[in-house]
């Protein structure tokens, strides 16, 4: 039997953000996948929004081809990272045995029995179809199962919000599809205000993407080649396939975990604390199998807090300071606070709000810029606690922001930070300007 400090069983981006932690603290670590690693994810995250400034025009056919080209070198990029820390990557369908011991079934027949002193449970979870919307081959179908279409609909209707939702609408209206968004929520991104949400809708009507928030399935009909949809409120509409994105069920894996002492939601998704600890002693779970579609940002934070304490280190995942970027035109990115969740934190939030926009040449580089960001700051310390962005290439910024929150970065510190015209700290800094002006009236 082989030992290990850590075993990771699962290999997407929360499993190998989990091993690659445990291995930079000096542990041990086996991972365990039965595919490429990192292919699922990679492909549900990428198959409608691969970078398009450096691909041409193409065919679905064609896109297709260059996204299984990619995958294959992001897995090989990922494997490269393992090697590189130190970490056994073992290709094989592995199981829990015990809270301390993975059953390895390999290609070849062969068993392995794996002992660990910590275990992360890091292998997914299922697609969940509600009663009145189930599964049907490609007519409703998973946000999973998009990379596999051989034909796109004429007109489709995505379900969820969030991330993965709206970066699906806007990929699919890229393609040529005719898209509505249903959300039963009233937000598309619960986590931001009133007002970003607005610009949000905006930005999708623009494109003549239909939003409609806060409406639940009545009815479907299906009428030949396309679906008759009633919505609350008598809303209807035609679309010839239907793509859910939401919450998510417990891989079958999880009943044997269950078996062995893992406490499991009402749908059987694994149950965890803030540090990712599960009900059964030194066995951690992260990613979607917890029964939600995590974005990357906070697949990765998830990896590394369960990573950290599998080591014996003592952390917490605190969600609010965890970047979340959607991938639109522009891109919404948020981090910190919002006016709607700084109290549930203790703070006394003032917001500060810049929105700009330019309309210069069609022929210019820079011509339709526009851009709108928010700063939350706390009344007593005059600290920002939140930031809130609309604006093109925001990925690089939001983390950076994060690192300025926490440690310490006031509305004044911004106000008089030295900054190019038109960037993305300077609208920033003009946000911060006006929050500044709100702290002083009050």
């Amino acid at each position: 039997m082989e030992e290990f400090d850590v075993l990771v069983l699962g290999g997407g981006l929360a499993g190998v953000s989990a091993a690659l932690r445990a291995a930079e603290l000096g542990g041990s670590v086996c991972l365990i996948e039965r595919d490429q690693v990192g292919q699922l994810g990679f492909q549900r995250r990428n198959a409608l929004l691969m970078e398009t400034c450096t691909i041409p025009p193409m065919s679905w056919e064609e896109y297709r081809k260059v996204l299984s080209l990619k995958t294959g070198r992001y897995s090989q990029s990922v494997m490269e990272k393992l090697n590189v820390a130190g970490v056994v990557v073992l290709e094989g369908e592995g199981k829990l045995a015990s809270p301390t011991e993975i059953n390895v079934q390999k290609d070849e027949g062969e068993y392995l029995l794996l002992k660990g002193k910590s275990v992360i449970l890091a292998y997914g979870s299922e697609p969940r179809f509600s009663t009145t919307l189930p599964r049907e081959d490609g007519v409703v179908i998973s946000i999973d199962e998009v990379p596999q279409l051989t034909v796109l609909p004429e007109k489709v209707l995505v379900v969820g919000g969030g991330s993965f939702a709206c970066e699906a609408a806007f990929g699919l209206h890229n393609r040529g599809c005719k898209v509505f968004l249903c959300n039963e929520q009233k937000d598309l991104f619960p986590q931001m205000d009133d007002d970003f949400n607005r610009a949000i809708e905006s930005q999708f009507k623009e494109k003549k993407i239909k939003i409609l928030p806060g409406k639940k399935l009545i009815s479907i009909y299906k009428n030949g080649k396309e679906l008759e949809i009633t919505l609350e409120g008598g809303v209807k509409f035609s679309v010839n396939q239907i793509i859910i994105s939401g919450d998510r069920l417990g891989a079958k894996e999880n009943g044997l975990a269950k078996n062995l002492g893992v406490r499991l939601g009402e749908q059987k998704e694994i149950l965890v604390d803030d540090t990712m600890l599960t009900s059964l002693p030194g066995v951690y779970a992260v990613g979607s199998i917890t029964g939600e579609l995590t974005s990357d940002t906070l697949s990765q934070e998830e990896g590394k807090v369960a990573g950290e304490n599998a080591m014996g280190r003592k952390r917490q995942l605190n969600r609010e300071w965890v970047p979340q970027i959607a991938r639109l035109a522009p891109d919404v990115a948020y981090v910190g606070c919002s006016m709607k969740t700084a109290p549930q934190q203790g703070f006394h939030p003032v917001e500060g709000v810049f929105e700009e926009g330019f309309n210069g040449n069609e022929n210019l580089y820079f011509s339709k810029r526009v851009g709108r960001y928010k700063i939350v700051a706390d009344k007593r310390s005059r600290l920002v606690v939140g930031v809130q962005i609309i604006s093109s290439q925001v990925a690089d910024w939001i983390p950076l922001l994060l690192l300025l929150i926490k440690k310490g970065v006031t509305v004044n510190n911004l106000v008089n930070t030295i900054s190019s015209e038109g960037t993305i700290i300077s609208g920033l800094c003009e946000a911060a300007r006006n929050c500044s002006r709100a702290l002083k009236s009050l």
